[in-house]
């Protein structure tokens, strides 16, 4: 976890803690105490390993965008945000082309990777300023920019909206 918080702290600065938590915190929510995002595979961690494990406050921390959008899931345009997933990824010098994305009832997906630095989907964490649940597509969703690309209203491109994020594996 705290290679996580070092690569937030690399892409956003000083600002953001690499301590490591401790699961005893008393004020500390569950959600807070467990890895939000795992990102394995062909990549280089901070630390060396090729494994790194995100939690929410990482994540939150790095830079944030707004993909405004309409989805086939969701009535009008909505108000995608969190970070650009290829933001994500470049610092972990991906070695392969291709990323396995796995949802948290195990439905997975592969995206290339030259989507990422074609359209910059972001790995949205909220909808229109709330956080997004388990219920509504989180606590991650794959969020490509439908209305600024034509090509991407297809059936291809919204399978490769994956939604309920667990983990990435760059191949």
């Amino acid at each position: 976890m705290a290679a996580g918080l070092l690569l937030a702290s690399a892409l956003c600065g000083p600002s953001v803690s690499a301590q490591p938590r401790t699961t005893g915190h008393p004020g500390a929510s569950p959600a807070a105490l467990h890895p939000m995002l795992r990102i394995d595979g062909a990549i280089r961690a901070p630390d060396g390993a090729g494994l790194i494990e995100f939690d929410s406050a990482a994540l939150r921390a790095l830079p944030q965008y707004t993909v405004r959008t309409r989805t086939p899931w969701h009535d009008g345009q909505g108000h995608f945000s969190g970070p650009r997933l290829w933001d994500l990824l470049e610092p972990l010098r991906p070695a392969g082309k291709t990323l396995r994305i796995t949802a948290l009832n195990d439905y997975s997906v592969n995206i290339p990777l030259s989507d990422l630095q074609q359209y910059q989907p972001v790995l949205a964490w909220q909808l229109n300023g709330k956080a997004l649940s388990v219920r509504n597509k989180g606590p991650l969703f794959l969020v490509y920019p439908f209305d600024s690309y034509p090509e991407l209203n297809n059936p291809l491109y919204y399978a490769r909206s994956i939604w309920q994020i667990k983990t990435i594996t760059v191949e």
